[in-house]
């Protein structure tokens, strides 16, 4: 069976700097380090197949899996995504 994206997949980004390059890249200083993993999000988004979209660090719920933080911030993540205390099952 196929399936059919019916639009784009959006992808909340929290580096305003990302976004940009991904729509119009342009060839400086602070782009050079970026690989072929950047071309790939950069073909899709140029298709219409993935839209970025920014969200404030602060909301970034892929923050649990990708980083440590601070007590507040973990408790704010994992309500966000809805875990729950063993204990309160």
């Amino acid at each position: 069976m196929e399936l059919k994206q019916l639009g784009a997949t959006v992808i909340q980004v929290d580096n305003k700097l990302a976004i940009e390059l991904a729509k119009n890249p342009v060839n400086h200083e602070r782009s050079k380090h970026i690989d072929v993993h950047f071309h790939f999000i950069r073909d899709h988004v140029k298709e219409g197949n993935v839209e970025l979209v920014h969200v404030a660090s602060r909301n970034q719920v892929a923050d649990i899996f990708t980083k440590p933080l601070p007590k507040v911030l973990l408790d704010k993540c994992k309500k966000m995504i809805g875990m729950m205390d063993g204990r309160s099952i």
